[in-house]
């Protein structure tokens, strides 16, 4: 019988440079990352699909670059002109904000910061309803994360129990990547329905629960 110790705790994701796994699916995004300060332009944006490592990779630079997070909710623009390197995550849903995110480009090149923002959409193809905004995004330096590979969605999976206190045996692991999309924001969900079921009948994580998790979803 599998053995499993679990902690009702919620944890934040860890996003320790540690344990960013580099695979063929986001080699090229982070060799770009990694080349800061020398990049093609001073403003970069890493796009892809949820749960593909956009925002890990992102805090990773955050931390080399001494960067401030900024959210478009709440703008701190004396901050923003003082720490001179900035990121914002998922900027595209935030549009009632468009128009402080134009400023903040404009100042960014005003005193030769570096920006970073992550997005689920490329830039190349957002419409803003603001022209000057979509010229500058259209100018910025694109980076794709691709979609996962198989190492790197076993690698996702491992983490996102681990995030969790969570020590998943091998055999689980290979059964719900036999049965999943291949969508890191699908496992996501479906690692916290598995979590979730798991509280609540206070059983371990076992391939016999995970299959009655997907016969529940459907699968």
């Amino acid at each position: 019988m599998e053995k499993q110790l679990y902690f009702d705790i919620e944890d934040a994701p860890s996003f320790d440079e540690d344990n960013f796994i580099i695979s063929s699916s986001n080699q090229n995004a982070s060799n770009y990352i990694y080349k800061w300060p020398n990049w093609a332009s001073n403003c970069v944006v890493l796009f892809g699909e949820g749960g593909v490592g956009k925002s890990h990779l992102a805090n990773i630079w955050h931390n080399k670059a001494n960067a401030f997070k900024v959210s478009l909710e709440n703008i701190d623009f004396k901050e923003v002109q003082k720490r001179k390197n900035i990121l914002i995550d998922d900027f595209e849903l935030y549009s009632s904000k468009y128009n402080d995110l134009f400023h903040i480009i404009n100042l960014i090149n005003e005193i030769n910061g570096y920006l970073l923002m992550t997005s689920k959409v490329s830039p190349v193809g957002l419409i803003t309803g603001i022209k000057d905004l979509d010229s500058r995004l259209r100018n910025a330096t694109p980076i794709k994360i691709d979609r996962p590979d198989d190492f790197l969605l076993e690698t996702i999976v491992i983490k996102l129990f681990s995030d969790k206190r969570i020590l998943i045996d091998d055999r689980v692991i290979k059964y719900i990547l036999k049965r999943s999309s291949r969508s890191a924001s699908e496992l996501i969900k479906l690692v916290n329905i598995i979590n979730n079921k798991s509280m609540e009948q206070k059983r371990a994580i076992t391939v016999p629960l995970v299959r009655e998790v997907f016969s529940d979803i459907g699968h």
